[in-house]
């Protein structure tokens, strides 16, 4: 498929996907913003979560199921609720998961100049993902990451909730400050 064919499909998956309710509502503006650019594609994207997981470490990432998760920030008591109401097999591991964006360029220059910008705006993490002879994806995320088993924990939700909270306000922020470059 030729980039302007693939481009225009992916921004027709988004916009039906905006439609449907299927995008997180406060990172459509950034999604947006890079799509303004005619030599990049927003692929996939997630503004952050908090998410109570079930996940046994020894198996593949694959078995891993979401039980609970929110694209907001979220007070203790319905995580504790969540986690007392919990009846799984799976161990349960709270999270705490970063912004993250795919996007497709164009071609290898596109992508080198996408991956600069956000790096001078202090997003680290990320780069290429996969090469095509029509274009080139690269992925990028916040770094923003909480994780502990749930099931296990004891003490007061209060403060660990708390930290979640804060590391959903700095994926904001840094969405914010994103949406301030030039794509």
């Amino acid at each position: 498929m030729m980039w302007k064919d693939f481009r225009k499909t992916r921004i027709k998956l988004l916009q039906k996907a905006i439609d449907g309710e299927k995008v997180d509502g406060k990172i459509i503006r950034l999604l947006q913003k890079i799509n303004g650019n005619p030599d990049l594609v927003t692929v996939s994207s997630c503004f952050g979560r908090i998410v109570l997981l079930e996940f046994d470490i020894m198996k593949t990432k694959k078995t891993a199921e979401y039980y609970k998760q929110w694209h907001r920030r979220v007070n203790a008591e319905e995580v504790e609720l969540a986690v007392a109401g919990y009846g799984g097999r799976k161990p349960l591991w709270f999270k705490a998961e970063p912004f993250i964006l795919h996007v497709a360029a164009k071609d290898m220059k596109a992508a080198i100049v996408f991956l600069a910008k956000m790096r001078n705006a202090g997003v680290k993490r990320g780069g290429i993902q996969g090469v095509q002879k029509d274009r080139t994806t690269v992925e990028v995320q916040g770094t923003t990451t909480l994780a502990f088993p749930a099931d296990i924990f004891e003490g007061s939700w209060d403060e660990l909730v708390l930290v979640a909270n804060r590391m959903m306000e700095l994926n904001e922020k840094q969405i914010r400050k994103l949406e301030k470059i030039n794509w």
